[in-house]
């Protein structure tokens, strides 16, 4: 095992104690995959597999500190794109600027979209769902769905 993967070790392992501590599954929705409000060691096991394999660049099974430099990199890459695509998103006029009322379209359009039976309540299992579906988790790359901006 090379200094990366004790390192990377060492981070997925708090990120589960973490996670399995208390209500992890309340500050960790990405690792509750079935949306049960718990999150189960075999959940943290393939949340821990696919992590591995994202970062794993060649897909030898190997992590060096080049490919988790370049992991980083393009997780931060996107992160800016994103944040670009929210604002741009909330900015429905595309003046530049968000105003209250683009403001609060935008987050009305989130709630809609995580109310998923419609009862105008979004539930623990809504809440989990959509941070899912919209990258809850902000290591894999994928983007949050906040308010918009």
């Amino acid at each position: 095992m090379n200094t990366a993967q004790k390192i990377l070790g060492v981070i997925v392992s708090m990120a589960a104690m973490s996670a399995i501590a208390g209500e992890g599954a309340k500050h960790h929705p990405k690792f509750d995959l079935n949306g049960d409000g718990t999150v189960s060691t075999e959940e943290m096991a393939q949340h821990r597999q696919a992590m591995f394999a994202k970062m794993d660049l060649n897909s030898d099974g190997n992590l060096t500190r080049e490919e988790v430099t370049e992991y980083k990199a393009k997780l931060k890459a996107e992160r800016e794109v994103n944040k670009k695509d929210r604002f741009d998103r909330a900015d429905a006029n595309g003046d530049g600027q968000v105003s209250a009322e683009e403001f609060a379209a935008s987050t009305d359009k989130m709630t809609k979209r995580m109310d998923s039976n419609g009862d105008s309540n979004i539930d623990r299992r809504e809440m989990f769902k959509a941070m899912r579906d919209h990258g809850g988790d902000r290591h894999d790359g994928e983007h949050r769905q906040g308010s918009g901006v």
